[in-house]
């Protein structure tokens, strides 16, 4: 269970007097320290009011200096698209506690654009640089932020839509984009249930309520495609948790988003367990219709995590399998072209490992460019050419090192007794112990003395 120091006191979130320290801390603006580093000082957090919840956050560009193992941690963004976008597309204002978005796509009716640049190309042109973040880049923001990129065996079976669509809608919040909170232009939708499907209806007519200002507003519909048909005109797509709307497309449209997205079609259909989530502006015509403007899609396994390739998904299996914890990484608005890892290990001790899945296609220089990420990183790499060789074996656990080194090791002639002694004395070193967490420290008035 994580720790954290306020002022001069150690809490942690099993505390029974926990919302009144948060609210307490967050009242005189306190940043907490985590207490997850054996050694040196532990990075401060601060304190958040997200949907009326007192909540600790980790300060930006802080996630790297948290100790892998800590539900803090983040891997280095440069392993991933968000470094990328960190601080141009992606700007957090701790004074406000909101976080502004940049998007390179519209959500109110321009000029007419051709169907292609809805299709989310591959970007490396100066619009999209970077400064301003694609469908897919967004997409990839909010599973970030949603923690839907997080896994560890515990999560095993507890993820469904629910569960995902109450992530997700946690990410947005405090969010703010084009002048708008993002919560105000995002529809989510919910669980759809028979026996309540009346006020389900409800809340979705008052989520999609932009829509009724004018048939130029466009809102950014996030969810799981289940399937695309044919209409009596043109082609339509069914969103599942939303059976009284079909969004239509138009031919042209259907045209380049089968074009565009053929590989991510291909896997939905070749894996049976996977789902296939779609972020896309929406409109409503005068009559009522809804209707797709521009689109993105994306595969995730049977636990929503998100995949590129049949090899990702053997990878993200493998890893689930073995009951690993790990973060997936995510391209944002980064090319397929450039390195990204894949997953970054996080129960191999005190540095993190880096896992890459090299395409077939790749050249020299993405051997190169895996060096200098990891390099910089300071992280193991583990590398595999997806296509023409097996998986390598996956790096050893810190418990399997362990395993190694005592196996490795001369015998010691010290009893078993004597070793519990010596790692209980250690454990307290870097521990608070109980006495801290009792109930001398309940009042936060008394506990938060600035050391």
């Amino acid at each position: 269970m994580p720790k954290y120091l306020f002022g001069s006191h150690v809490y942690s979130s099993e505390h029974e007097n926990w919302p009144r320290i948060l609210q307490k801390g967050y009242s005189i603006k306190l940043r907490p320290v985590c207490l997850c580093l054996v050694k040196g000082d532990g990075p401060s957090l601060y304190i958040a009011l997200a949907r009326g919840q007192y909540i600790l956050k980790r300060l930006p560009y802080s996630g790297p200096l948290h100790a892998p193992h800590c539900e803090h941690y983040e891997p280095p963004p440069e392993l991933s698209g968000l470094g990328q976008v960190n601080g141009s597309a992606i700007r957090e204002e701790l004074e406000t506690q909101t976080t502004t978005l940049s998007l390179d796509f519209a959500l109110t009716k321009g000029r007419s654009r051709q169907p292609g640049a809805t299709s989310e190309v591959e970007h490396e042109s100066v619009r999209s640089d970077g400064t301003k973040l694609t469908m897919r880049g967004l997409m990839h923001f909010l599973m970030d932020e949603a923690g839907l990129t997080r896994w560890t065996p515990a999560m095993s079976g507890r993820r469904s839509w629910f569960v995902v669509r109450r992530e997700l809608l946690k990410a947005a919040s405090s969010k703010m984009t084009k002048g708008q909170p993002l919560p105000a232009l995002l529809h989510i939708p919910e669980s759809f249930n028979l026996d309540r499907a009346d006020e389900i209806r409800q809340r979705q007519r008052e989520s999609l309520a932009r829509l009724s200002e004018s048939t130029s507003a466009r809102m950014i519909l996030l969810g799981e495609v289940k399937a695309i048909e044919d209409a009596r005109y043109g082609k339509c797509l069914v969103v599942k948790h939303m059976p009284d709307a079909k969004l239509m497309m138009t031919d042209d449209l259907h045209k380049h988003l089968v074009s565009r997205f053929a590989h991510q079609l291909q896997i939905w259909s070749q894996l049976e367990v996977s789902h296939l989530v779609m972020l896309a502006t929406i409109s409503r015509s005068a009559q009522g219709v809804l209707s797709i403007e521009a689109a993105c899609l994306m595969n995730v396994n049977e636990h929503w995590l998100p995949f590129e390739s049949l090899f990702e998904w053997e990878l993200l299996d493998a890893l689930h399998r073995s009951q690993r914890r790990f973060t997936k990484g995510l391209r944002y608005n980064l090319p397929s072209t450039k390195p990204l890892a894949s997953v970054v290990l996080q129960d191999t001790g005190e540095a993190s490992a880096a896992l890459f899945v090299v395409p077939q296609d790749a050249e020299g220089d993405y051997d190169v460019a895996i060096e200098e990420l990891t390099q910089q990183s300071n992280l193991h790499a583990w590398k595999w050419r997806a296509g023409s060789e097996s998986m390598p074996r996956l790096p050893a656990t810190w418990a399997e090192q362990q395993e190694q080194r005592d196996q490795q090791e001369p015998v010691q002639h010290v009893s078993d007794q004597a070793r519990d002694e010596l790692s209980q004395q250690d454990q307290a070193q870097h521990e608070p112990a109980d006495h801290e967490l009792s109930a001398e420290s309940d009042e936060p008035d008394e506990a938060f003395e600035q050391r």
